[in-house]
C-alpha cells in the first residue's frame, strides 16, 4: 500500500498525498488573492477596484476568485476578517507583555500605529468610505473597532482599584474615547506623511489619558 507521503504522482492509486498538495497550493494562492487585494483596495478604494483588477495582479483568472470567495463583497471581507486578526495578534500580543497597567496602554499604542506602518494600506481597507454606510462590510469595520474598544476596555478594568465598584458605562466610555482618539490620530498621521513615530504617538496619548485614569481610578 502507497504512504500518503509518498510523491504525489497522476495515478489514483496512492494518491492521498494529492489532497495535501492541493490544500497547499490553495492556502497559498489565497494568500497571494488577499495580499493583491488589499493593496489594489487600500490605493483605489472599494468601488474603483474591479476583481479583473485583483486578477491580473495575481495572475489567475477571475471566475477562480470567484470560486474562493463568491463575490467582490466576499474577498474585501476576507481581507477585512485577516487584517482584524492580524491587527489583535499583534495588539494583544504587545499588552499582554507589558509588566503593568500603564505600559500596556504605551505598548498597545506603539503596537497599533506600527502595525499601520507595517501594513500602509490596512487603513484605507478598514475605513473604505464606499463600504461603510450599510452592509455586511459595514459590519466587519464596526467588529474591528469593537474588538479594539473591548480590550482597552479590559485593560481599564484591570487598572482599577479591587475595592473599587465597577461602573461598566464609565468603562464604555472611556474606552470608546480612546479608540476614538487612535482612529483620528491615525487618519491625521496618514495625511501628515507618517509622522510623527509611533513612539511619540504612543508617549504623548498615554500621558495624556492615564491622568485622566489615575483621577477614575480614584
Amino acid at each position: 500500500m502507497t504512504s500518503t507521503t509518498s510523491t504525489p504522482g497522476p495515478s489514483s492509486a496512492g494518491g492521498g498525498a494529492v489532497p495535501v498538495k492541493r490544500r497547499r497550493d490553495r492556502a497559498a494562492r489565497e494568500r497571494e488573492i488577499l495580499d493583491a487585494a488589499e493593496r489594489i483596495f487600500g490605493d483605489r478604494g472599494y468601488q474603483r477596484t474591479s476583481m479583473d483588477d485583483i486578477a491580473a495582479e495575481v495572475g489567475v483568472s477571475k471566475p477562480l476568485i470567484y470560486q474562493y470567495y463568491g463575490s467582490k463583497d466576499g474577498l474585501f471581507l476576507a481581507c477585512l476578517s485577516r487584517l482584524r486578526a492580524q491587527l489583535l495578534d499583534a495588539v494583544s500580543e504587545a499588552v499582554l507583555a507589558a509588566p503593568d497597567a500603564e505600559q500596556a496602554m504605551y505598548a498597545g499604542f506603539v503596537s497599533w500605529f506600527t502595525f499601520l506602518d507595517e501594513h500602509p494600506r490596512a487603513w484605507s481597507v478598514m475605513v473604505d468610505e464606499g463600504m461603510l454606510a450599510a452592509g455586511p462590510a459595514a459590519q466587519a469595520a464596526d467588529e474591528v473597532r469593537g474588538d479594539f474598544v473591548e480590550l482597552i476596555a479590559t485593560m481599564v478594568r484591570l487598572n482599577l482599584p479591587p475595592d473599587r465598584p465597577t461602573d461598566e458605562e464609565e468603562i464604555q466610555i472611556v474606552a470608546q474615547s480612546i479608540s476614538g482618539a487612535t482612529e483620528r490620530l491615525a487618519i491625521w498621521r496618514t495625511k501628515n506623511n507618517g509622522s510623527p513615530t509611533p513612539e511619540k504617538l504612543a508617549s504623548t496619548l498615554q500621558t495624556l489619558l492615564w491622568q485622566g485614569l489615575d483621577a477614575l481610578r480614584a
